[in-house]
């Protein structure tokens, strides 16, 4: 949608008959727009917080009773993955709903995106710059992005300290992208292209009937398997005070990159859980994940325009290439509290540090002062960089008992800054239930 929204080769203008000249604008905030968004979709899909799959039923089996016992009377935490295991034989499944509405990237709004368009570089006689060469387009972009994500997770005990989890996302995404453009006549109504020379119409057009203005959209929309993530954790302390596990994710690219189903990459995440007390259990997950090579954060048309001397445009295409989305060094810790037997509360800090991450900036571009037309104008723009960043949020939520072993659980997420691809508040809603001998 977005490569495309101008056309393949950029924003194209008429070509008018009194001087004959496809003009084609293009500039770092296609580039911007293009890649910079898509790899921070892609970086987001890759780092997105999802219900732990751990049950909320932990059981040890005690050879001096016979029988499992409970190793916490609390129900655990949401978003982080406790230390505890769900017991030899056992298994729970469960299914979470989460809605995104994303709103800001890196603190712009994304429904109201400023960028500049500038003309493809050319050159005329004598090897010199064409006047005409410095109008530019400004461009105010809407872009709405949706997501809903149905999550669907289990977990079983392979012994008393080894579980293997899985989820499996089902993703709906929905996009609209709309543009109102404007032609800056920078080199005026008219000029010349030698000194003395005569007066020649400024060509930039978009139509027939000389709009300087026009408005561009585009929407689309997908559904389907997302990224599958396969966890596997092992408790390696396991005392009255306190837990340790060692775990690992796997996430594989089985979303549809290019339907934003997925991030396109193969993400690997080794961390440690750490869990103290019963009732009252606070937890602390820190770990590190490796990210792959993904289309979205590559060129993805393989397209490159250019202009050549006799004002042709010269459109090579090229395959789609790929690029490594970045990595994350990542740390949660919060408690979630038993208040009574059938009620769990939960509060969680995540933390995100991003390495070499996307980063889109706001800056102003400012136009040519050409002799004989406008005089230099400041416009507000966008480009695009890389930046190792920090990601902070903050999570509360319920666990709650409806009746045997079906837990209710809620949750809201909440960014605590302006970078990355945000949405103020995340809800999330689950069911779950565990089962075993």
């Amino acid at each position: 949608m977005l490569p495309n929204l101008f056309g393949s080769t950029g924003l194209t203008l008429y070509n008018s008959p009194a001087f004959s000249h496809f003009a084609h604008f293009v500039g770092s905030a296609q580039t911007t727009l293009n890649q910079t968004l898509s790899t921070a979709i892609a970086t987001q899909l890759a780092i997105l917080p999802i219900i732990s799959p751990a049950s909320g039923f932990t059981y040890m089996y005690d050879s001096s009773a016979g029988a499992f016992v409970r190793t916490s009377s609390s129900f655990g935490p949401i978003y982080t993955e406790r230390a505890e295991t769900i017991g030899r034989g056992k298994i729970s499944f469960g299914a979470s709903y989460q809605r995104f509405r994303f709103g800001n990237l890196d603190g712009i709004n994304l429904h109201d995106v400023p960028a500049v368009f500038t003309h493809i570089p050319g050159t005329g006689p004598g090897g010199a710059t064409e006047p005409y060469e410095a109008d530019v387009i400004q461009t105010r972009n809407n872009i709405d992005l949706n997501m809903d994500q149905t999550l669907l997770y289990g977990t079983v005990g392979i012994t008393d300290r080894l579980d293997v989890s899985v989820a499996i996302p089902i993703v709906s995404v929905r996009m609209g992208v709309s543009s109102d453009a404007q032609i800056i006549r920078v080199s005026g109504p008219t000029f010349m292209l030698t000194p003395g020379g005569r007066p020649i119409p400024n060509p930039h057009e978009f139509n027939a009937a000389g709009a300087l203005t026009n408005v561009y959209t585009s929407n689309g929309s997908a559904a389907g398997i997302g990224d599958v993530t396969i966890r596997v954790k092992g408790n390696i302390l396991q005392t009255e005070n306190i837990r340790v596990a060692l775990a690992m994710d796997v996430r594989t690219p089985t979303g549809n990159a290019m339907e934003l189903l997925g991030s396109g990459a193969v993400g690997v995440k080794p961390f440690v859980a750490i869990s103290a007390g019963k009732r009252f259990s606070p937890h602390l997950n820190v770990g590190y994940q490796w990210n792959g090579d993904s289309v979205l954060a590559g060129n993805l048309t393989g397209t490159t325009v250019s202009e050549n001397s006799s004002d042709q445009t010269v459109v090579q295409n090229g395959p789609a290439t790929k690029k490594s989305l970045p990595d994350q060094f990542f740390y949660s810790f919060g408690a979630d509290y038993g208040v009574t037997s059938r009620l769990t509360l939960v509060g969680d800090y995540l933390g995100q540090t991003l390495i070499n991450a996307p980063r889109v900036f706001r800056t102003n571009y400012i136009t040519q002062n050409i002799p004989g037309g406008t005089g230099a104008l400041t416009l507000s723009d966008i480009t695009g960089g890389q930046d190792t960043i920090g990601l902070n949020s903050a999570a509360v939520g319920f666990k709650f008992n409806l009746f045997d072993q079906l837990l209710l659980t809620g949750d809201l997420l909440f960014r605590l800054d302006n970078r990355g691809l945000r949405q103020d508040v995340t809800p999330l809603i689950a069911l779950s239930y565990a089962f075993g001998k």
